[in-house]
């Protein structure tokens, strides 16, 4: 973005320069007219006769000021090694490299820089961004970025308003004009040209964003001989607010005398009688001492946000201020926003959402390069800005952020790769859906939560099965992936499974957390008929007496065998040293254990693998000193099953599980 453009200031001389003058003297007038393009070749010219550090200087600067970054650089690096060099050239020559992003060059700049100008706030901030900018580059927030080809040209286009939905932004794009000279034209100010970028002046333009051709310049009297620039309409679309420079003459002064004329405001409310803009000035402009541009107006019209150089009034180079309308329906006097906005930078191209967000452009802070867009909220009084990173910020210059509806963000920049100097884009994020599913498990009769159900989450297209265990209040969670289908089950020891209940993401557009809930039934335990077996006692003893209850001392549920075997396994033996501890305690305590299977594999079979079991931890006891009178240990096969699970019956794991369990009684006599 060109700095000078941001401002408009325009500069009046009416003498015709003399043609005695050096080039180099030429050169540098041409540069307090601001006219770069012209003063370059004259520079280039100086140094060719002679080298200075006035001429590299100027060529360096004038490159900077036209937003040539590469060109810069290269005067820059030869200005920096001339002994002459000063601390600011320093600074600049940083800059640039930003501008280039060459980060790390630019730190080292930085560092010679702040060895002499040790408290300088921007060369801080711009240290800082440096190590800011390659993590934002390197993690860039995820969407799409769109450069609006419909509005974009070859020259500057910027600053995007809306109104009745179409865009209004400013191009300094050549254009059909009666702007002629005058016959008698005493000044040196062209109206076709503008001597910063020997391009066109700003005027406002407005498209349907979509069709080149539907672009159109806005009226004569929005639209004048100079600039006019950063349009903002109320919701309404009928009142105006944009910025221009107008020459005015200044009063007690000479045609040849120099003097600068700055932005300025213009208010315009729209009259439907005669289909035209009606215009008036704000207030608060004083175009010989200060510059007021880049305005906001908000939906309401009751607020005006704009940007303006108060000199040692404001924080930096130029602030955003704020003025309400008051009763009267005249705009009270403006208030900076304060340092938590402010830098000692500067601050451009305000905007306000229709939440509160407010967005801007600085290059007052750490950031990617130039100027950034910043988003910023309010807490108890105080904004809390934060840069809005890559790919919306680069290391050229980002700025007048828009919002129209929806989340898209429309910007400008000079970033390589645009059509011009500066193009529009848009940027809208990618949305990111968070899901979860959340639910309780309950018994079906009761009501009751479960715990200890044991929920899965099948994703049907990947496969991939999610597991949780149910709180003590029956709850479960699961975190979800978007646009997937999933099936829900739920088990729990003694309990029908609940199975195939479906759950989608498909077609959902926003975050949401999904309810829902499992019902199980619990299985009526009955006690299956079997054949009449005569179950082989390994060992008896006389087991009447007051039962003990071991409460968490031992857990038999924690006593396995490996799959058809009946030898007593080390984890096995760990749990069961505990009981045998109680029991060398307790002398008096008798132990009665059974050992019981499912009914799968043949009866005879299920009955014998029992009965081995019961005969190997019983003489694991008696290995341990435990003696043999104090012990009953009984296989009892399938004939003691606790559910409906007997031959032929189909049931689930859990449900199988349930009736392969050993028994561990323990009385005292």
């Amino acid at each position: 973005m060109d700095k000078k453009i941001a401002l408009f200031s325009i500069m009046l001389l009416s003498a015709t320069l003399s043609n005695a003058q050096y080039v180099l003297k030429e050169a540098d007038k041409q540069a307090s007219l601001y006219n770069y393009t012209a003063a370059i070749p004259l520079y280039k010219k100086a140094f060719s006769k002679k080298v200075t550090v006035r001429a590299i200087r100027g060529v360096a600067d004038s490159y900077q000021l036209l937003n040539e970054y590469a060109e810069a650089e290269t005067w820059y690096r030869k200005l920096v090694v001339l002994p002459e060099h000063t601390a600011n050239d320093e600074l600049h020559y940083a800059k640039v490299l930003i501008n280039n992003a060459k980060y790390t060059d630019a730190k080292e700049a930085l560092d010679g820089y702040l060895g002499k100008q040790p408290n300088d706030p921007l060369a801080i901030s711009m240290k800082q961004g440096c190590d800011s900018a390659m993590k934002w580059n390197a993690k860039p927030v995820k969407g799409d970025l769109e450069n609006l080809k419909a509005m974009n040209t070859q020259w500057a286009d910027w600053g995007t308003g809306f109104r009745n939905g179409r865009f209004v932004f400013a191009s300094d794009r050549p254009y059909d004009s009666l702007r002629h000279d005058k016959l008698f034209n005493n000044s040196n100010i062209s109206r076709k040209k503008y001597g910063f970028t020997g391009r066109s002046y700003l005027h406002l333009y407005e498209s349907d964003g979509f069709d080149s051709s539907s672009t159109r310049l806005l009226s004569r009297n929005v639209n004048g001989d100079y600039h006019s620039a950063k349009a903002t309409y109320t919701a309404d679309g009928n009142t105006m607010y944009y910025a221009v420079t107008n020459l005015v003459k200044k009063k007690g002064r000479f045609a040849e005398q120099l003097y600068t004329l700055n932005v300025e405001l213009k208010a315009s409310k729209w009259n439907n009688t005669n289909g035209n803009w009606e215009t008036d000035s704000f207030q608060y402009n004083e175009i010989f001492d200060y510059s007021v541009g880049d305005p906001f107006i908000s939906a309401d019209g009751r607020t005006l946000y704009f940007v303006a150089d108060y000199g040692t009034r404001g924080l930096g180079g130029t602030d955003i201020y704020y003025c309400t309308r008051g009763t009267d329906g005249k705009w009270e006097t403006p208030v900076n926003m304060g340092p938590s906005i402010n830098t000692a930078g500067s601050e451009r191209t305000p905007f306000m959402d229709s939440t509160g967000v407010f967005y801007f452009a600085t290059d007052g802070r750490p950031g990617i390069g130039g100027l950034d867009i910043f988003s910023a909220k309010q807490q108890e009084g105080k904004w809390f800005p934060v840069n809005m990173g890559a790919p919306v910020n680069s290391a050229q210059d980002d700025f007048s952020p828009a919002y129209n509806t929806g989340k898209t963000l429309y910007f400008s920049s000079n970033r390589p790769g645009g059509y011009g100097n500066d193009d529009i884009y848009r940027f809208t994020p990618w949305k990111i859906l968070v899901f979860s599913l959340e639910g309780k498990a309950f018994d079906k009769v009761t009501k009751a939560p479960l715990n200890n159900a044991t929920v899965t989450l099948a994703n049907k297209a990947t496969g991939k099965v999610l597991t949780a265990e149910t709180d003590d209040a029956g709850n479960y969670r699961f975190v979800l992936d978007s646009l997937s289908d999933y099936g829900l089950n739920a088990t729990r020891v003694t309990y029908n499974p609940a199975e195939n209940a479906v759950v989608t993401t498909n077609g959902l557009t926003e975050s949401q957390v999904l309810h829902q809930d499992v019902w199980l039934q619990k299985i009526e335990i009955k006690q299956v008929a079997a054949p009449e077996k005569k179950p082989l006692i390994i060992a008896k003893a006389n087991v009447t007496g007051h039962k003990i209850d071991l409460g968490n001392r031992f857990n038999p549920a924690n006593v396995y065998f490996d799959l058809g075997k009946s030898t007593v396994r080390p984890d096995a033996a760990k749990e069961l040293n505990k009981l045998i501890a109680l029991m060398k305690e307790n002398p008096s305590w008798k132990l009665a254990m059974g050992f019981h299977t499912d009914s799968r594999s043949d009866d005879n079979y299920n009955m014998k693998l029992s009965q081995r079991r019961a005969a190997s931890v019983l003489q694991y006891f008696i290995s341990q000193g435990i003696a043999k009178e104090r012990m009953t240990a009984t296989g009892y096969g399938e004939t003691r099953l606790i559910n409906r699970c007997a031959n032929g019956v189909h049931c689930s794991e859990q449900e199988h599980q349930a009736n392969r369990r050993t028994e561990f009684e323990v009385f005292d006599r």
